[in-house]
């Protein structure tokens, strides 16, 4: 009888464990689903694979993302803090999602990880949604950079038109004009004579 009736404990542990679990689940697609960015953005793909218990590859995306925006060093500098503070986020859900013996915890107290597990969660979106902002001023930066660069160069072109331009009136219509003036009054003042004269 003690054998059947153990049995049949562990099977109501099980049980308690699996809707206990697939409650959080719940809880963390809801959560993830709130606060959706783009599709392919870095925080949707981690948060998914928070909620999917997909944890190392998680860390692996995470830490691949930041490296491979090596175009970008200052990007990288401030986004690792962050980062770190993410793989570590991360771990703390593994570990208190997979928590040995928490069938054998009392309700309260499998209450509070599970909350703590959701506290964690948020705390992550948050911290991805500071990389993302990290990487979107490096952006903006880089492309007000190649603004400043496009407007100087522009600058300096309209400078060397206006140069050529002063340089051709000078030496083409600046000379010209000297005998234009010259022909003209030497014009004007024949008439002039001319109407004197009569």
């Amino acid at each position: 009888m003690s054998y059947q009736s153990g049995m049949i404990h562990s099977v109501l542990e099980y049980t308690h464990i699996y809707e206990m679990q697939a409650e959080l689940r719940r809880k963390l697609s809801e959560s993830h689903r709130k606060d959706l960015g783009r599709l392919d953005s870095l925080r949707t793909s981690i948060l998914a694979m928070v909620v999917a218990e997909n944890y190392d590859r998680s860390k692996e995306e995470l830490l691949a993302y930041v490296e491979l925006k090596d175009a970008f060093p200052q990007f990288q500098e401030r986004a690792q803090r962050y980062m770190q503070h993410c793989v570590e986020l991360i771990q703390a859900i593994q570990t208190k999602r997979n928590f040995p013996g928490l069938a054998t915890l009392s309700l309260a107290k499998q209450q509070e990880i599970h909350e703590k597990v959701l506290q964690h969660f948020e705390e992550l979106k948050t911290n991805l949604k500071l990389i993302e902002k990290c990487e979107r001023e490096q952006k903006l930066n880089d492309v007000r950079s190649t603004v400043w660069v496009v407007r100087m160069f522009c600058m300096c072109m309209i400078a060397l038109l206006f140069a050529g331009l002063l340089v051709d009136i000078k030496d083409g219509a600046f000379m010209s004009f000297w005998p234009v003036t010259d022909r003209l009054l030497d014009h004007v003042t024949e008439r002039f004579v001319n109407l004197i004269h009569f």
